[in-house]
């Protein structure tokens, strides 16, 4: 007499059970690595962002006191620089305004230098928020 043997496998049942309980076990871990992503791109436009305010910083304070008139409050956009024949442009994703003001002496008009304030505004949209980053300084020159 010849014996059969039975192979056996897994029921439908206990298939449905297994990638259920493999489903909630992995749902936390997609959800880190979502929000790690998240963050990576959060914190990539924020160094993005003060690269192109250093830029335009670092541009106008090369350029000379002389070199860009003061501005009102809102100041001016400025998506491009160009230097040496090459034009640095910002991405659309990003708007920069230059603001320069003067800074009228208080006490000594005898000083021998005249001073402006210089800020540079970077501003962006993150996850439906309005992001702003602001570098600022002095520039200055002899009377």
């Amino acid at each position: 007499m010849h014996k059969i043997s039975r192979i056996r496998g897994f029921s439908f049942i206990e298939l449905v059970t297994a990638i259920t309980v493999l489903s909630i076990g992995l749902l936390p871990i997609m959800w880190f690595f979502s929000r790690s992503n998240a963050g990576t791109v959060k914190t990539r436009d924020e160094i993005v962002a003060q690269q192109y305010a250093a830029e335009l910083y670092d541009f106008v304070i090369a350029s000379g006191y002389d070199a860009f008139a003061p501005t009102d409050e809102a100041g001016i956009e400025i998506p491009s620089i160009t230097i040496d024949g090459e034009t640095l442009s910002i991405d659309d994703h990003f708007k920069r305004r230059l603001i320069i003001e003067d800074l009228a002496p208080t006490h000594n008009t005898e000083w021998p230098l005249l001073y402006r304030t210089l800020a540079v505004e970077v501003n962006w949209l993150a996850e439906q928020q309005q992001r702003t980053l602001r570098l600022t300084g002095i520039i200055y020159a002899p009377k």
